[in-house]
């Protein structure tokens, strides 16, 4: 397969690229500080369930979570019993996904008739994109969930020989990635199904025997969920995660502004790239060429799911990021095996990379005054309330037995927050009874720099006293009294 164009491309050259690939995403990830949204959330859940053994029953703050399928909460369980609980345990499982991603679309791109060099230039566009680099470094679901479709989209890929062990394989790795994300399967299922079209990519009874395996892998756990918790199970896992977001914008402004201010915001130096990549991609899916018609197929069943969703959030788009690199890679071939060309595709690539995940790569702290004001609580031996107007899950992770909540009287906090699932027994709408029994308490709240001379006017305008016992760049503790 493409060894008349392989000649120039030494043998070394993929392994030296991918343990290159490994090094950016493994660099510092163990320093900074964790993301305070859901990031906190799973990071917090893996560490209750390996303190408390609940692996099957997972739990955040003692309140159980269903939300999302377990195969990540027990990849962090397991860094985090190697590990510790630290940032380096956080961040491995969804570095090693990340890597597995790479490597899956540069066989895609190898199956397919891809040079090694232009294979190598998908897998580096990918790593260059943001929305990869960026969610690979996050415990979250999305980017596994897209390692194990795209690895199981390379076992039904029409394979040449042991078919049926392949459509077994490919049927368990989407079951797994059901289990990592029940929605991730989606995009790869659909451009199987568009390429059972054409006769080079049909194999209808393997893809049919695949879709059942799925189905004996996935549904065990979503039955067992159902049995044991019902109808709570039943309205967080599908109700709120499938329906509710597909009917309206739970979170953010909108599908269609959060992906464009995403792109234009973080991935403007591969937009070229990209619109050139899909234009000869396109016509090479018109002539039928293996290549074309793969990347069209990845990419309109990575985009097909996010036109049906009125949330949008900017890591729903992974799953379109590995049809859009091999698009880059296409066009690279369409360019020719001329070594300028793949000098300025690294050059672009580099740049593209440094523009998009430099900050992430050098210093991805996001949490550091959460982290700080916690680390002083510790110290001094005092224990928070919870937060005031301030959704900030990494106090859960950094306060030690933190057992707080989220007391809120600020009309856009309790909108954006009500509505979530796992955090309904965490938001406690307050009003100046509220205030004054934690000042009985002696309570300390965290909060943010903007609502705390709301917060301190409020309390002494009741009479109270209240004190600023910590303070950082972006946090603040109060002590109510």
């Amino acid at each position: 397969m493409n060894s008349h164009l392989d000649k120039t491309t030494p043998s070394y050259v993929p392994w030296a690229f991918f343990a290159l690939a490994a090094c950016l995403l493994a660099f510092n990830s163990w320093s900074g500080s964790v993301i305070p949204g859901d990031d906190a959330i799973y990071a917090q859940i893996a560490d209750e369930a390996l303190r408390d053994g609940r692996l099957f029953h997972p739990t955040w703050q003692g309140a159980l979570i269903f939300e999302k399928g377990p195969l990540v909460i027990w990849t962090l369980t397991i860094s985090q019993w190697f590990f510790g609980k630290t940032m380096f345990a956080v961040r491995l499982p969804g570095v090693l996904a990340g890597l597995a991603l790479l490597l899956a679309v540069y066989q895609v791109g190898r199956k397919v008739g891809l040079s090694k060099a232009a294979a190598l230039i998908s897998v580096g566009t990918l790593l260059a994109t943001a929305v990869f680099y960026f969610n690979a470094r996050r415990p979250m679901m999305d980017v596994p969930g897209t390692a194990l479709g795209m690895w199981a989209f390379v076992c039904l890929l029409a394979p040449s020989k042991g078919t049926w062990r392949s459509a077994i394989i490919g049927g368990v790795l989407l079951g797994l990635a059901a289990l990592t994300k029940f929605v991730a399967p989606i995009p790869f299922v659909i451009a199987l199904i568009m390429l059972q079209f054409f006769p080079q990519f049909r194999r209808v009874k393997p893809l049919l025997a695949a879709l059942v395996v799925v189905l004996l892998v996935a549904a065990p756990w979503h039955i067992a969920m159902l049995a044991i918790h019902g109808r709570p199970f039943f309205d967080a896992y599908f109700v709120y995660n499938l329906f509710n977001r597909m009917s309206d914008a739970v979170v953010g402004q909108g599908a269609g502004f959060t992906y464009a201010n995403w792109i234009f915001s973080r991935e403007w130096a591969l937009i070229i790239p990209w619109l050139a990549g899909a234009v000869v991609s396109v016509f090479a899916a018109v002539k039928r060429r293996d290549d074309g018609l793969v990347a069209v197929a990845l990419v309109i069943g990575g985009v097909l799911p996010l036109t049906v969703s009125a949330t949008g959030i900017s890591h729903y788009l992974v799953p379109v990021a590995p049809g859009f690199a091999l698009m880059v890679g296409i066009l690279a071939r369409s360019l020719g095996q001329r070594i300028m060309v793949e000098v300025v595709a690294a050059v672009v690539l580099a740049g593209a990379f440094i523009v998009a995940n430099g900050k992430d790569l050098l210093r991805p702290d996001y949490s550091s005054g959460t982290q700080a004001i916690c680390e002083g609580l510790n110290q001094a031996g005092l224990q928070t309330a919870g937060t005031w107007n301030l959704h900030d899950p990494a106090v859960t992770w950094y306060c030690n037995d933190f057992k707080g909540y989220l007391y809120a009287d600020n009309p856009g906090v309790l909108g954006a927050t009500k509505d979530i699932p796992m955090l309904k027994d965490w938001v406690i709408e307050v009003d100046d009874a509220s205030l004054l029994d934690l000042a009985s308490k002696r309570s300390i709240v965290i909060t943010s720099q903007e609502p705390i001379a709301d917060l301190l006017a409020k309390a002494i305008q009741l009479g109270l006293k209240p004190e600023v016992v910590g303070n950082s760049n972006t946090r603040a503790a109060v002590l109510l009294k």
